[in-house]
């Protein structure tokens, strides 16, 4: 746990402002839900991701596609890559969602990545990327993405279909 120097006192209803530095630091918008919970004597806040409540249901996923297609493929929540399979596991897992991925997917469209424009916020980019988002009762929780380095293997339109195909299953178990 890193230290940052910063004290708040709790108010009369038993709030407390999280300062703007770590809001912007953490990536923490208006009205993004925090979950709250204790560890070892200490209180605990940390965005709440609700595709960490896929687990092995996503993991899982991600090997069927991966081996289906023959590229790599990973679930996001809205800000990094949760789950991954394949070639680029270790790439993909952890990284960063860059602005424009992050913005397509708030906008609810498909997202293709080029050689010119890295998805992830460490810049490194594919030959082939594509991600659809993951909706569940109408809200944002995530995307589905395939990531491929190899030159034979563009993403077309039926990787697409399985792409739309595992997003709407994996927010029709969010839903459940």
């Amino acid at each position: 746990m890193k230290a940052t120097g910063i004290v708040r006192r709790i108010d009369e209803l038993g709030r407390i402002v999280v300062p703007k530095e770590i809001r912007r630091v953490m990536r923490i918008r208006e009205g993004d839900p925090i979950e709250i919970f204790t560890e070892d004597g200490r209180v605990v806040l940390q965005k709440y991701a609700r595709m960490r409540e896929l687990g092995e249901d996503a993991h899982t996923l991600c090997r069927a596609l991966s081996g289906a297609l023959g590229c790599s493929a990973g679930v996001t929540d809205s800000e990094s890559v949760l789950y991954a399979s394949g070639a680029l596991k270790k790439r993909l897992l952890g990284a960063t969602l860059s602005d424009a991925y992050a913005s397509c997917m708030r906008e609810r469209r498909v997202y293709r990545a080029s050689e010119s424009e890295p998805p992830f916020a460490d810049g490194e980019p594919f030959l082939s990327f594509a991600a659809v988002p993951i909706l569940a009762s109408g809200d944002l929780t995530g995307s589905v993405l395939l990531a491929s380095d190899e030159p034979r293997l563009p993403l077309g339109d039926a990787e697409l279909a399985a792409l739309k195909t595992a997003a709407l299953y994996l927010g029709t178990l969010l839903e459940g």
